[in-house]
């Protein structure tokens, strides 16, 4: 099973993902959420100048956000930068079409989306919204079209049935929604959120707030469709919720997410919560779940540090996933 790592972009990620590659974490993939998150494309750029081995992708291009051509051109300039080490992910949207008042889209969409995708990095030219559109890097450009790996992030089983007709992988989050099919996700790249605890540390700590409460609140963020739906947490943070601005409460829904623990969902993120919401614990018990869902047929792991030591959480997951230092 290989063990990769995600990011919420920020400045400092490229330092995270050259970082992740020395301690020998076989991907590095950045989310794409442009209302919230430094830009991917940029990070990743930044990323491949300073490493050589690590694949960099992006997980998820939502299909509305990044016009089809757009996504091509940015795909064929970062795997020309870093050859053969590139991997695109698509997903039809949660938190980047929330945040623009949007549902997400739908998987005939991603479905079309994928199918273009692939014919414009084999050089072809097609017709897409009404026109004949292609690319056209010549020479001087330096940039190669290729045909790189496409992913789709699905949490369910009309996403994986889309990634079983289109797609060379699959990421999934088991959390993700109320009907993921776990057999399905065991063939898939899963993602694996919380911190590995320090010797004698509890649950209860403040280290432990701010590295795994992002994604405990980020539960809270899902509207009831994760696993802390109709939990006290959760109904105390849609009471919260409701006295914000109908027009503005998407935009403040999901400010941080991933990222950082908010003051008003601090009290929300006790340590049931974050047991309920991640897998943190202590390496043995990381190491357990690891062999696990090696066991089950899990083809990789994406692990998302979160907090404000993300060194310190590579390095600790690192060394309970008995990852080797290049």
């Amino acid at each position: 099973m290989k063990i990769g790592a995600i990011f919420p972009p920020t400045i400092r990620t490229p330092e995270y993902i050259e970082l992740a590659e020395q301690l020998g974490y076989h991907y590095a993939f950045v989310y794409d959420s442009p209302a919230l998150m430094a830009d991917p494309w940029i990070t990743l750029s930044e990323a491949a100048t300073r490493t050589s081995t690590i694949v960099l992708g992006i997980s998820a291009i939502t299909t509305r956000m990044r016009h089809l051509v757009a996504t091509a051109g940015a795909v064929a300039t970062l795997s020309t930068k870093a050859p053969g080490r590139f991997v695109l992910v698509v997903g039809s949207g949660y938190t980047a079409q929330h945040m623009v008042g949007k549902k997400p889209t739908t998987w005939a969409e991603v479905e079309a989306y994928v199918v273009a995708l692939r014919a414009l990095l084999s050089g072809e030219d097609i017709e897409w919204d009404g026109a004949m559109i292609g690319l056209r890097h010549g020479p001087l450009t330096g940039v190669r079209v290729e045909p790189v790996p496409i992913w789709v992030a699905a949490h369910g089983p009309k996403g994986y049935a889309c990634a079983d007709r289109v797609a060379d992988g699959i990421i999934t989050n088991p959390t993700h929604g109320t009907d993921n099919d776990f057999d399905k996700a065991r063939r898939s790249f899963v993602l694996f959120y919380g911190t590995v605890l320090d010797e004698g540390e509890k649950p209860d700590s403040e280290r432990v707030l701010h590295a795994a409460g992002p994604t405990a609140a980020f539960q809270l963020h899902l509207g009831g469709l994760g696993v802390a739906g109709n939990t006290p947490q959760w109904h105390e943070y849609i009471a919260h919720m409701e006295g914000i601005d109908p027009r503005r409460r998407h935009l403040e829904t999901h400010r941080s997410h991933l990222i950082a623990v908010l003051d008003h969902e601090i009290p929300l993120i006790t340590p049931e919560l974050i047991g309920a919401t991640t897998g943190t614990g202590t390496a043995e018990e990381v190491r357990a779940a690891l062999t696990a869902l090696t066991e089950s047929g899990t083809a990789g792991v994406l692990y998302g540090p979160q907090g404000p030591d993300i060194a310190r959480e590579l390095r600790s997951f690192a060394e309970a996933a008995d990852l080797h230092v290049r």
